[in-house]
């Protein structure tokens, strides 16, 4: 059944919940292979970006067309445990919700957003700004140059704050584990890297550093994430197939930051996109999609896509001097083959499993005979050893973006940018449970939850 609620704030699109089957079940657990209930997805909310610019069919005809003419870009909070089933004399829906309109885009790898540790600060990468009402084409989206701060002290009630300029392009975000630091990944030649102290909900002064260790300064930055100790950071670069990191440090008396190359540049699969520290900082997992100008369309002729395992040089380095911790040796441990053009990933809390959302040809126009849906690829990951196991592949009848764990680590999050039912306009969140044991398994959820035109990138505030 489907209930139809209360309009956005931002746009006509209505948040809604559909479900099938026989409604909700009991008997949630890890190794349990019932389908997870909407009471049973944990968290304190979900916070999904979505992009109403750009229809999926632009990324293989080129071409700019809205899906919604009136839908604008939104940044939608929707609080958990998700509302059960309505029955007769409930309400339709009781799952608190809200919108807010902040610019963003699908342009770029699905880390536009971050928020901090205690749910209290979201910021927002403005990779692409609003097109021109003449705008006919992908290439006339204009460049971005800010990100923008949201406060979400209370999530019901977010206010967008003002932007922040940090450089061309700003591709990734992601706060430092203290959430004090914001880093930012642009394509701002000699200004690739950009770090920003926070206060509060105040962005200061950012400040940029270049891609350090790598001979071509005009290429940019993709993907850029912090290590769980905050110590370093890992910067994927995709056009040069190159992951590098870097040590942070800060002046306790200036407060000024300090970048250093941490260990030379790694070669990793080809277009490394982005990537994610596993939980305990020895390892740091890249998604290879594949694509590039020798690739059809660049990205519709791609291959399958790997995964890219480093194990980071001893860490207990600080002994070491400058020149010598430069030249520390990562290495590629593992490449592990996944659906094709994962553009995004996912790690467990406990580092036991990987998961990516794979776009295959779901940016194909209708009545294309390539046209097929995304997939999900889980896979098991080995911390001593850095190995990945491929376990299954499954389908999805639409374009798969963002993928986040729930608190729990047992359930997962699927932003769906484009559905390939006619009937589904709207975009959609899509709910799995991973079943452990001997058999490890992704379960769907017999329930979705609608969340206007193109979402895309998705976290739960834990």
């Amino acid at each position: 059944m489907r209930s139809r609620l209360t309009p956005f704030v931002v746009s006509p699109a209505l948040l809604l919940v559909a479900l099938a089957g026989t409604g909700c079940q009991s008997g949630f657990g890890t190794t349990d292979p019932t389908p997870p209930t909407p009471q049973s997805i944990s968290g304190r909310y979900i916070a999904v970006l979505s992009d109403a610019d750009l229809a999926a069919t632009g990324f293989a005809d080129g071409m700019l067309s809205k899906p919604k003419a009136d839908a604008s870009d939104a940044l939608t909070i929707i609080a958990l445990p998700i509302a059960a089933e309505p029955t007769a004399g409930t309400p339709a829906w009781d799952t608190g919700y809200a919108q807010a309109p902040v610019s963003n885009s699908v342009m770029g790898p699905p880390t536009a957003i971050t928020v901090s540790r205690d749910g209290s600060f979201a910021v927002v990468a403005e990779t692409r700004e609003q097109p021109a009402p003449t705008a006919k084409r992908l290439s006339e989206l204009p460049v971005g140059f800010a990100v923008t701060p949201v406060d979400l002290s209370d999530p019901m009630n977010p206010k967008v704050l003002p932007k922040v300029e940090v450089g061309k392009n700003p591709q990734s975000v992601d706060l430092s584990p203290d959430s004090k630091v914001l880093a930012v990944a642009t394509g701002q030649p000699g200004g690739q890297i950009v770090l920003a102290p926070v206060t509060g909900m105040s962005i200061g002064a950012p400040m940029a550093w270049p891609l350090m260790g790598m001979e071509n300064d005009a290429v940019s930055a993709n993907g850029i994430a912090w290590s769980p100790s905050g110590r370093f950071l890992a910067v994927t670069v995709a056009d040069k197939n190159l992951v590098a990191f870097y040590e942070f440090t800060s002046d306790a008396k200036t407060g000024e930051f300090e970048l250093a190359p941490f260990g030379r540049p790694v070669t990793v699969g080809k277009f490394p996109f982005h990537g994610k520290f596993t939980s305990d900082g020895n390892h740091f997992i890249t998604t290879d999609l594949q694509w590039g100008a020798d690739v059809k369309d660049y990205l519709i002729g791609a291959p399958e896509g790997t995964l890219s395992v480093i194990r980071l040089a001893d860490q207990n380095s600080k002994d070491l001097t400058l020149e010598q911790r430069v030249e520390l040796i990562h290495q590629v441990v593992c490449t592990t083959t996944v659906g094709i053009s994962p553009e995004c990933l996912a790690i467990s809390p406990d580092g036991k499993f990987v998961i990516t959302a794979n776009l295959r040809r779901s940016m194909l126009p209708a009545g294309d005979p390539g046209l097929i849906g995304g997939s999900l690829s889980l896979l098991s990951f080995d911390s001593s050893t850095g190995l990945l196991t491929k376990i299954s592949e499954t389908p999805i009848d639409a374009m798969p973006e963002g993928l986040t764990f729930d608190a729990s680590g047992n359930n997962i999050v699927v932003s769906k940018f484009r559905s390939l039912n006619p009937s589904i306009v709207d975009g959609e969140l899509d709910f799995y449970k991973l079943v452990r044991g001997s058999e490890p398994k992704l379960v769907k959820g017999d329930f979705s939850v609608g969340v206007g035109v193109g979402p895309h990138g998705v976290v739960i505030v834990r």
